[in-house]
């Protein structure tokens, strides 16, 4: 089991405080959460303590972090369908323009020849980016939220 220590003055720092009425968590609690989570196993429990001189609603807490991962669970698969589309699109633009540049090779000067190779050779590479560079980033968030959906025990300690 992973331990999170997350020391806190009163109960509001852990909510957004641009309204710490609602169940949401503060961007700097998240940051520092999935930080803490990133390179540990998938399979391992995590535990958050919470450290405060206040008593904290543990319920709230784990309101708010089960909302956290189903709004983020969405965004991250708008993120892969976006990220797919863009592949699919920057793929086919490339393809596009090395055929047309092979087919004009003896029409065009080698200028255009190269202005075209190189708009789709430059294309297809960022399709590949997309894939090689974004998606694991993706990945990692949403191992992380599956993490917080299956359940984060939270302890409190006074000090």
């Amino acid at each position: 089991m992973h331990t999170i220590k997350l020391h806190i003055e009163n109960e509001k720092d852990l909510y957004n405080s641009f309204n710490p009425d609602e169940d949401l968590i503060s961007e700097d609690v998240k940051f520092y959460m999935i930080d803490q989570i990133r390179d540990k196993a998938i399979g391992d429990d995590v535990q958050l303590q919470i450290i405060s001189p206040e008593e904290i609603d543990e319920e709230r807490i784990s309101r708010a972090l089960h909302n956290w991962a189903e709004k983020d669970k969405k965004v991250i698969k708008a993120d892969f369908r976006k990220n797919l589309v863009q592949q699919i699109w920057m793929f086919g633009i490339g393809v596009v323009f090395i055929a047309l540049s092979l087919m004009l090779e003896s029409r065009v000067g080698i200028v255009w020849f190269t202005v075209l190779s190189t708009i789709g050779a430059f294309s297809m590479w960022e399709a590949a980016s997309i894939w090689i560079v974004q998606n694991p980033k993706l990945r990692i968030r949403k191992r992380i939220i599956g993490k917080l959906e299956r359940g984060i025990k939270i302890s409190v300690r006074h000090v």
